[in-house]
């Protein structure tokens, strides 16, 4: 976690913290049939699409939801990731160890793991970099600026000294946002929701387009259990489940932090997120449902999204 949040003049600082089956799988692979592609993002399967996959040494297949091709900032193929709702966990794995019946997957980027306490710039090059490697909205120089390390590496950098040192937009995250948007032909918005049910609809609305949306908000004093374990495929090693959620109201606030939505997808009744969030080098997914309900802090629960030029 971390990010400098600016709130009615108060300066916070957070710290860093179907009906087809499945073949069998071949050693060391998975094998997926997509049983319905949902069209999402620009792409023809998008998050969220339920499939059927088989596992090394598991004699059963097992339903699950196609959650996103991962792909580096450079472009590159790297990860599958996929969720097995028989074992309530996500699956992480190389593209080689996957045997998929479908192509035109929806891409999400993996995200930079942040350096110090610095979450807002590292979501703000996230946005941008979902944006133009997806290519859903913006100009020629938005592509430009993302298709070279170098463009990228300026870009990070560029942003996280306008949140944190420059004094023109400093810890402003709409200003530094629209002059962005001003290069790259975007439109970008801030918006405030007065219940969890609206705020849910709107970042659905422009996930299913293929615009993420940055979240900013203050946390609690204690992270939270992803709604499902994360393990990687390779080497069958378990990731860190742990969250940064917003706070209820109620809570001590600890800080503050900013995380990207990038899709949305539903399973077993519930609303979740799929988000890039900096302290991790994998994406992480919300509970929407829970952490957007109850007591949720909402009136400090903010939402930043960018969308093509009128």
């Amino acid at each position: 976690m971390g990010s400098v949040k600016l709130f009615f003049g108060a300066v916070v600082l957070c710290f860093f913290a179907g009906s087809a089956s499945a073949l069998p799988a071949q050693e060391n692979k998975i094998s997926v049939v997509i049983d319905q592609a949902v069209a999402r993002g620009g792409a023809k399967v998008g998050v969220g699409s339920p499939m059927t996959l088989r596992l090394p040494g598991i004699q059963s297949a097992h339903s699950g939801l196609f959650l996103g091709q991962m792909i580096k900032v450079d472009g590159k193929l790297d990860q599958m990731i996929l969720l097995d709702s028989n074992q309530r966990r996500i699956l992480f794995a190389n593209r080689a160890q996957v045997e998929i019946n479908r192509n035109s997957l929806q891409k999400v980027l993996r995200p930079y793991p942040q350096v110090d306490g610095t979450c807002t710039g590292y979501a703000l090059h996230h946005l941008f970099a979902q944006i133009g490697t997806t290519r859903v909205a913006g100009n020629a120089q938005l592509a430009a600026t993302f298709s070279t390390e170098f463009g990228r590496t300026q870009f990070l950098v560029r942003a996280i000294n306008d949140y944190y040192l420059a004094t023109q937009r400093r810890y402003s995250i709409l200003g530094i946002m629209k002059g962005y948007g001003r290069e790259f032909g975007l439109r970008c918005d801030k918006e405030i929701f007065p219940d969890s049910n609206s705020a849910i609809r709107h970042v659905q609305e422009k996930t299913l387009r293929g615009i993420p949306v940055l979240v900013s908000f203050y946390t609690g004093p204690n992270m939270v259990n992803a709604p499902f374990n994360l393990q990687n495929f390779a080497d069958s090693g378990a990731l860190d489940p742990r969250l940064w959620v917003p706070r209820q109201i109620g809570e001590r606030q600890s800080g503050g932090h900013s995380v990207v939505a990038v899709a949305t997808f539903e399973h077993a009744g519930r609303n979740h997120f799929l988000m890039l969030d900096s302290d991790w080098a994998e994406p992480r997914v919300w509970d929407a449902s829970a952490y957007l309900g109850g007591k949720v802090d909402l009136k400090n629960l903010e939402f930043y999204s960018c969308d093509a030029a009128e």
